[in-house]
């Protein structure tokens, strides 16, 4: 590293940056493989190990002993007095049924 001119002979002077201490190959396979490695490892073995705390999970054929839940966005659901089964109401008494479905309108 140069540090600039020395004063009076106009040569550059080049200093070395030295460390208190040197850090050996082991070190530095510790520190940047076998760490990670240990990181890794106990992340993994997180997240295999065995959730007793929960209930069981669901399989097919198993007795389902919940109540059912639908989900809907509007929890309280469409009413016979919401206001677009009213209006559909008022407009199937006025027009014939012209509905149709699919994807081209055909069924």
């Amino acid at each position: 590293m140069f540090l600039g001119a020395s004063r009076g002979t106009g040569a550059l002077e080049t200093a070395v940056v030295r460390y208190g201490t040197s850090v050996s190959v082991m070190e530095t396979i510790l520190v940047f493989a076998v760490a990670p490695l240990a990181i890794y490892g106990v992340l993994s073995l997180m997240t295999l190990r065995r959730k007793s705390a929960g209930a069981g999970r669901y399989r097919p054929g198993q007795e389902w002993d919940y109540p059912a839940q639908w989900w809907t966005a509007n929890p309280a659901g469409i009413s016979a007095d919401h206001p677009s089964r009213v209006a559909a109401g008022a407009a199937d008494e006025a027009a014939p049924q012209m509905e149709t479905g699919g994807a081209r309108g055909s069924w």
